[in-house]
This record gives C-alpha cells, structure tokens and sequence, in this order.
C-alpha cells in the first residue's frame, strides 16, 4: 500500500514538474524577438532537461527539401543543410514518428556526415518530430548522448512535448523571417527597376 502511495505521487510530483516545464518553455519563446533566439533557447533547455551533450532543432526548408540547423551546441558555428529525408532527423520528419537510437553507428539510417565535419562522435540519439498545433510536421528536434545510461520512452514523451509547446513561437518567427525576406527582395527587385528606368 505504501509503495502504491509513494509510486503515485513520485508520479504527480514528475507531472508538475513537466508541468512547470513545459510552462516555462511557453513563456520563455513567446518573450523571444528572432528565430535564432527561439532555437538558442529550445537547444539550451532541451540538452538540460533531457540531460544529453548536445541538442539540435532542425527546421525544414520546403523551398530546397532540406532540414537546417542555425543553431548547434559545439564548436561548429554555421547553418547545417541535409536533404529532409536523411539520417536520423530525416526519417524522424518524414515517417512523423519520434525514435531512440541506442548505438548510432550501428543503425543504417544515420549520417556519419555531420560527426565528420564537426568530430563531434554521437553515440545515441533521441529525436522527435516538430509539429505544430494543426499536426504539421515543420522540422526534428535531436538530443545526443544522453549523459547517463540510454534515453527512454519518458524522454521522448518530454521531448515532444518540449518542441509542441515551442512550435507556436516557432511557426510565427519563421512567417516573419520569410516576410522580411520577400519584402527586401521586393525591395531589391523595385531598386532595380528604378535604376533600369533611370539609365
């Protein structure tokens, strides 16, 4: 009986916690101005609750058929491009299905590519697709080496629910981002239009 008790509210102090988390996360993108703001953030709060080396939000690119990654945790600093069908965050994307992958060399789907390029060396992998609250898939959310032990069911169930209470924040800053783009491309196009009219 006293195992029963103690069991259930190990379990409602757990869903609080989540609770507050999740909460948090709410709050903290929805105060952010920029994308490369939210992702900063949702890579830092990810690796911490997940409790993994690294993290990375990968957002896909529906004009080229790419998922990118401006913001990694590690020494490499630039955009990360791969076709949105490859590797673990590829198949996690388009199969919409989130995955733990205890030996990362050992699974056929992962790409060797990144850890050359970054020597960064992954040994298991977690990662859970990015929807928005409409159930579009927008991207894939990857938590490597967890710190201790392997990453399980309970991790994965955070880690969606992580990146669901994020996906507002991240839908609007991606609609800005590519409002500002068509609107200085405009801008460029009439710049030149007014030189050619000039001349």
């Amino acid at each position: 009986m006293t195992a029963a008790r103690n069991s259930k509210r190990k379990s409602a102090t757990m869903r609080l916690r989540e609770a507050e988390l999740l909460l948090k996360v709410s709050t903290l993108c929805a105060s952010l101005d920029s994308l490369d703001e939210v992702l900063a953030t949702l890579v830092d709060i990810t690796s911490q609750e997940i409790s993994c080396q690294r993290a990375t939000l990968f957002l896909n690119d529906p004009q080229t058929g790419e998922l990118y990654s401006r913001v990694a945790q590690g020494s490499l600093q630039r955009e990360i491009r791969i076709l949105n069908s490859v590797g673990i965050a590829g198949h996690v994307f388009t199969e919409g299905e989130g995955l733990i992958v205890s030996d990362a060399y050992a699974d056929p789907r992962f790409n060797k590519e990144i850890d050359q390029q970054t020597g960064f060396k992954t040994e298991n992998i977690l990662c859970a697709p990015v929807r928005t609250a409409k159930g579009q898939i927008i991207g894939a959310m990857q938590s490597l080496n967890k710190i201790e032990g392997q990453f399980t069911e309970d991790d994965l169930h955070l880690l969606e629910q992580i990146t669901l209470q994020a996906s507002i924040a991240l839908e609007s800053n991606i609609f800005s981002e590519r409002m500002a783009e068509k609107r200085q491309q405009e801008m460029e196009f009439l710049g030149l239009v007014a030189d050619v009219t000039a001349e």
